[in-house]
């Protein structure tokens, strides 16, 4: 299954669980808090707790403490090597983190951009 694919799938089994007397008041499984981990470490974690309306701090605590799933492999960072930009008229970059976080940057004329130190102080801080 795809990221997209075990998202909704996860997402289905908790409104079954919601529509089956869970929801408001009731204590999530641990099973489907699990799961949500093992999905967020694919599809991103404000995507995974916005999809299935479960607190996202504490999908957020829970996967910097879970181990990934025995056969899957944890998220690596993947290294982009790329020259300045040069400066011309106008350059805008947008940056995105999977967990919502953006960051747009707009140089105008002048200067050269380091792109990939940008990225890598973006993508490297703690949130």
């Amino acid at each position: 299954m795809g990221e997209s694919e075990d998202l909704r799938a996860l997402q289905r089994r908790v409104e079954g669980w919601r529509r089956n007397g869970g929801g408001r008041g009731s204590r999530i499984p641990e099973e489907l808090w699990r799961d949500a981990v093992a999905v967020a470490r694919t599809a991103g974690l404000y995507a995974t707790a916005r999809a299935l309306r479960f607190n996202y701090e504490r999908l957020k605590k829970l996967a910097g403490t879970m181990e990934p799933s025995p056969g899957k492999r944890a998220m690596e960072f993947v290294t982009l090597q790329m020259p300045q930009v040069p400066a011309g008229p106008k350059v805008v970059i947008d940056l995105a983190g999977r967990d919502g976080e953006q960051m747009r940057i707009d140089v105008s004329g002048g200067s050269a951009v380091d792109v990939a130190a940008l990225a890598s102080a973006f993508w490297g801080r703690r949130s």
